[in-house]
C-alpha cells in the first residue's frame, strides 16, 4: 500500500493484523470487555488503563516506513533539471499567455499538459504543485475533474500514474499510454496537496495544513489562480474527486467553493459536483469493522470483539472530542490488527503485497529529462509525506459530515464508491456512514431499490440512486479502485457526470 501514510485514514483497520502471540490476545480480552462496560462512568481512569493496554501490542517492523516513505531529491546539476516554475509571479502581472508557454510539459508525450507551482501563501512560502491535461476529446466542453489523493500525505501523482492519468510506467521504468485513461473524455487537474505532498513544499512549519479548514482555504487560493491560467474553463463543469483520506479533503473543498460562491466571490467556480472513494468521511460512523472483518475470515470471533470494544474506547474519545487520545487509540489499533493477520496490504484482501507496479512512477520521476521536462527541477518528492500526516494527526478522528450535508441539499451532484475487496474502508463501513446522514433524501435513500450495474453483460457492480445522489458499490476490485476495474471506473464515471442511470445498458 504505497499509498497513505500510517494514520488515522487507515488506522481503522490497517488495523487488522498480527499479534503473533494467542495467549496476549487471551490476557487482554476479558479487560477490554471490562474497560468498555465500565467507560462512560469512569472515562479518565478507563482510556489511560486502555492506552495502556494498547501500548503493549508489538510494534510493527520498519517495513511500514519503508513502503510508504518513497521521498526522493534530485541531485543533479541546473542545466540537466532546470528551476521550478512558480506561475504566480506570472499571473499577477497578467502574463497568462506566458505563463501557459512556460508551463507546457516538454517532450515526454505529445500530448499537451501544462505543470507548476501556485503559491498559496506567501508569508510562508507555500506552493502547490499541478499537472493539468486537457482531454484528448471536446478539450472546449469537457469538465473539469480535479483528483485528490488521500494519506494524509498522498501525492495525486500516484493517481495519475497508477489509476487514470493519460500514462503509466512499466517495469523498465517507460512511460506508456494508459488505453483507459479519464483524460480521455476529461480535462484532468492533479494536485499535490495540502503543501509538503508530492512536489508541494513549505518553507515554514507554520505552512503545514492542521485541519479541513486549512486545507480548503489552500487549495481555493490554488483554484482562483489556476482559473486565471485557464479562464476558458468557467464555462465547463468542475467536479472535485478523490479517494480514501479525500473523503476530507472532497468535501472541504467543495463546502469552500460553495460558501464563497454564495458570497459573491469572483470569479464564481463551476461546482457541479463531487464524488468520493473508498473515503474517509466521518470515524465515528465508519468503525464497524469487527464484523466485516470476521465475515471475510481475517478473524475469528474473540478478535472480533475486541475490535469491536476498542471501537467503541475511540467512539467515546471522539464524543468527548479528545482528538489527540482518538488519534493515539487509532494508531495502536493499527499495530493490534497488523500483528494479529500478518498481512501488509489492505487494500485488497484477496492480495497479501503490494503490486510493483505502485512504485515504478516514482523512479521514472528522477530522470534528469523529466524533471526538466515537468519544471520542478531538484525539489524533493513525497510519494507519503509523514510530515503532512503529523500536522494533520488530530484533524483524522473528525467528521466532515456537516459539510457533505449541506452539499447534498445544496443538490450538487454526489458520488459515494467502494470496492467490493476494500479493507481499509470497507464497504459496510460507507454503508454505516451514509445511513446516519441527515439530508432531505434520506428517506427517499433508504427506500431506494439496489440497481445491478452492468457494463459489457459483466455484472460491475451495484448502485442505489436518489435525485443527484449515487451510492455505488463495484465488484472485484479494492481500495485502488480505478487499478482494479479500470474499464469499470471509467463507466461509473460517465454514468456520474452525464447522468446516466446505472441500471441503464453500457
Amino acid at each position: 500500500m504505497a499509498r497513505f501514510s500510517q494514520n488515522l485514514a487507515f488506522c481503522l483497520i490497517i488495523s487488522l493484523f498480527r499479534v503473533s502471540n494467542g495467549s496476549w490476545i487471551d490476557r487482554t480480552s476479558n479487560t477490554i470487555h471490562k474497560l468498555v462496560r465500565n467507560i462512560e462512568p469512569t472515562w479518565n481512569e478507563v482510556s489511560d488503563e486502555v492506552q495502556s493496554i494498547l501500548s503493549a501490542i508489538p510494534k510493527r517492523g520498519s517495513n511500514l516506513l519503508e513502503f510508504f516513505n518513497n521521498a526522493s531529491t534530485g541531485n543533479f546539476s541546473e542545466s540537466e533539471v532546470g528551476k521550478p516554475l512558480f506561475l504566480t509571479p506570472l499571473l499577477e502581472s497578467n502574463k497568462v499567455s506566458q505563463a501557459r508557454k512556460q508551463a507546457k510539459v516538454g517532450e515526454i508525450s505529445a500530448i499537451p499538459s501544462y505543470t507548476g507551482f501556485m503559491t498559496v501563501n506567501k508569508k510562508f512560502n507555500s506552493n502547490m504543485f499541478f499537472w493539468y491535461v486537457p482531454a484528448a476529446f471536446n478539450a472546449e466542453t469537457a469538465p473539469l475533474v480535479v483528483w485528490l489523493q488521500g494519506g494524509p500525505g498522498g501525492s495525486s501523482l500516484f493517481g495519475f500514474f497508477v489509476e487514470h492519468g493519460p500514462f503509466y510506467v512499466d517495469k523498465e521504468i517507460n512511460l506508456r499510454l494508459r488505453p483507459t485513461s479519464w483524460a480521455l473524455t476529461y480535462n484532468m487537474l492533479y494536485i499535490d496537496q495540502p503543501v509538503g505532498t508530492g512536489f508541494s513544499f513549505t518553507d515554514s512549519e507554520k505552512g503545514y495544513a492542521k485541519n479541513q479548514d486549512d486545507v480548503a482555504r489552500d487549495l481555493y487560493n490554488f483554484m482562483q489562480q489556476f482559473y486565471k491560467m485557464f479562464p476558458e474553463l468557467l464555462q465547463n463543469e468542475l467536479y472535485i474527486t478523490g479517494e480514501s483520506y479525500a473523503g476530507k479533503y472532497v468535501p472541504a473543498i467543495s463546502y469552500k467553493i460553495h460558501q464563497e460562491n454564495k458570497k459573491g466571490t469572483q470569479p464564481k467556480l463551476p461546482l457541479t459536483g463531487l464524488a468520493i472513494g473508498d473515503g474517509l468521511c466521518d470515524p465515528e460512523n465508519q468503525l464497524a469493522y469487527g464484523e466485516f472483518i470476521f465475515q471475510i475470515g481475517l478473524v475469528d470471533e474473540k478478535d472480533r470483539d475486541i475490535i469491536k470494544d476498542i471501537s467503541k474506547v475511540i467512539k467515546g474519545y471522539i464524543r468527548a472530542k479528545d482528538w489527540p487520545k482518538a488519534a493515539r487509540v487509532y494508531d495502536n489499533v493499527i499495530d493490534y490488527f497488523e500483528n494479529k493477520t500478518q498481512l501488509s496490504f489492505y487494500y485488497n484482501y484477496l492480495l497479501s503485497d503490494q503490486p510493483d507496479t505502485f512504485t515504478y512512477y516514482t523512479q521514472w520521476l528522477e530522470k534528469p529529462s523529466v524533471r526538466k521536462d515537468i519544471h520542478v527541477g531538484n525539489l524533493k518528492y513525497s510519494d507519503i509525506s509523514m510530515k503532512v500526516h503529523q500536522y494533520l494527526y488530530e484533524d483524522m478522528p473528525k467528521t466532515i459530515k456537516p459539510w457533505l450535508e449541506t452539499l447534498l441539499d445544496a443538490n450538487y451532484k454526489v458520488m459515494i464508491y467502494n470496492g467490493q475487496l476494500d479493507v481499509i474502508i470497507a464497504y459496510p463501513a460507507t454503508e454505516h456512514f451514509i445511513a446516519n446522514l441527515n439530508w432531505q433524501g434520506k428517506s427517499q435513500y433508504n427506500n431506494a431499490s439496489r440497481l445491478v450495474w452492468k457494463v459489457g453483460g459483466d455484472v460491475a457492480g451495484y448502485a442505489r440512486e436518489v435525485g443527484n445522489f449515487r451510492q455505488v458499490m463495484v465488484r472485484n476490485a479494492g481500495h485502488i479502485l480505478p487499478y482494479d476495474q479500470p474499464k469499470w471506473a471509467f463507466d461509473m464515471m460517465q454514468r456520474f457526470i452525464h447522468g446516466k442511470s446505472f441500471g441503464d445498458k453500457a
